[in-house]
């Protein structure tokens, strides 16, 4: 079978390649999923570069998320039929054709669910709902401002706002992105390559500042949205693709009460009670299917093209995420 593989970490372009592996066998209850479907996640490009908190024994097929169809079952297993569409929860190894998972690490989702949608559940749909449900038990009517908000996790942030009555602040590099967002459902846009956003929030809330800020960024982008607190505010930091590190105002931890907290979804999985996870997963999926969260898809690619897939991963003017299919 074809597979994405990597022997050594480094960057993506350098290290990954077509492989053929040998056809999976199962064991006792496992599952054999035939996989369509795998957006290409920050996670991903941090895990093959040998920077992300879980690595992978090397030689190693990289993809944290992805969806597939029930091919085999293994010996035991009953909860799961073939012909099934799946998502495996957790790390898996998912570029790669075939993948064979424990029965219990795969979640059944419907086959009406279309093959991105479904592709795309477990990372950012959940990170957006744990984040202001879990994390901020943000209040309704208040400000969320967030940073990246133009990537799938900031869509469904805005989406999430939009339905449940919170206001969205929302932090851009690039201006051909606000119109889109703001038809998502936006409140605000900044573009921070030519605003203070510091100063903007300050206007939006009439000087108060904001109680929650979202930050997957890191650098000089994170270090403003904790600028951008008033007393008693919270950070949740989730991410660091800018690969900078992430500066803090001892006066706004001392004088203001900030908190900064840093979040990550592999542990709340692993943590998480197969009761949290179906009323979670419960919650979502309604929303996924009737499109009130979607996140835009910037381009497919077969297995075959992983370097050009990649290359518009990595890029700074995608539009959407990039899947990759076969």
């Amino acid at each position: 079978m074809r597979a994405i593989e990597f022997t050594a970490f480094g960057e993506p372009a350098a290290v990954l390649h077509l492989t053929e592996r040998p056809q999976l066998t199962l064991k006792p209850g496992q599952v054999l999923v035939r996989m369509h479907t795998r957006p290409i996640n920050p996670s991903d490009l941090f895990q093959i570069r040998g920077q992300y908190g879980i690595l992978p024994r090397l030689p190693a097929v990289p993809g944290m998320e992805g969806a597939g169809i029930v091919e085999a079952l293994g010996e035991g297993v009953t909860q799961l039929q073939v012909g099934q569409q799946v998502v495996p929860l957790g790390p898996a190894g998912t570029w790669q054709e075939y993948l064979a998972a424990d029965a219990q690490a795969l979640l059944p989702v419907p086959n009406s669910l279309s093959g991105r949608d479904a592709a795309m559940l477990v990372a950012n749909p959940t990170t957006a709902w744990l984040l202001l449900h879990d994390v901020l038990h943000i209040q309704p009517g208040a400000w969320v401002v967030q940073n990246a908000a133009n990537s799938a996790v900031g869509y469904f942030v805005v989406q999430l706002c939009k339905r449940l009555g919170y206001r969205s602040i929302n932090v851009v590099r690039r201006h051909d992105v606000i119109d889109e967002l703001r038809a998502a459902g936006a409140d605000e846009v900044i573009c921070e390559a030519d605003e203070d956003v510091v100063e903007r929030v300050r206007a939006i809330t009439s000087g108060k500042g904001v109680r929650y800020a979202i930050d997957s960024v890191a650098g000089a982008s994170g270090s403003r949205l904790a600028q951008t607190l008033g007393p008693g505010g919270i950070l949740a930091v989730f991410g660091a693709i800018s690969r900078e590190p992430l500066t803090l105002d001892a006066g706004a931890l001392l004088f203001r009460g900030v908190t900064i907290r840093g979040w990550w979804l592999v542990h709340w999985l692993r943590t998480a009670t197969p009761a949290d996870r179906e009323t979670l997963f419960t919650t979502l999926m309604p929303l996924i299917a009737d499109g009130t969260l979607r996140a835009p898809v910037a381009a497919e690619f077969d297995l075959a093209h992983i370097a050009d897939a990649v290359a518009m991963a990595e890029s700074t003017t995608r539009h959407g995420k990039v899947l990759l299919t076969g």
